[in-house]
C-alpha cells in the first residue's frame, strides 16, 4: 500500500472511532498512537473550533487520547495502522 493510501485508510478510521498506529517521531523514535477525530469521543472541551484553517495534506491531526491532546504525525512517517 502506498504512503498516500495508508494516510486515506488512517484518516478514513480516525474519523469512525480509536485507532491506533505507529509512526516514526521526528528524532528518529516510534511512538505508538492511539487517537481519534471522530467528535462523538472528543470530550468538549478539546473540539476543535470553526476556524478556516485545514491541515496541510502531508499531516495527519488526530486526538490523542492517551495525553488528552491534539497531535500530528508527518503521512511520511507512518509505520504501520495496528489493529
Amino acid at each position: 500500500m502506498s504512503t498516500t493510501e495508508t494516510a486515506t485508510v488512517l484518516r478514513t478510521r480516525l474519523a469512525a472511532g480509536t485507532v491506533q498506529f505507529t509512526f516514526t517521531k521526528i528524532d528518529g523514535s516510534t511512538r505508538l498512537a492511539s487517537g481519534t477525530t471522530c467528535f462523538d469521543l472528543i470530550p468538549e472541551a478539546y473540539r476543535p473550533k470553526a476556524t478556516g484553517k485545514r491541515t496541510p495534506a502531508d499531516l495527519i491531526a488526530y486526538f490523542d487520547l492517551d495525553r488528552m491532546a491534539w497531535r500530528s504525525c508527518r503521512v511520511d512517517h507512518l509505520v504501520s495502522i495496528d489493529d
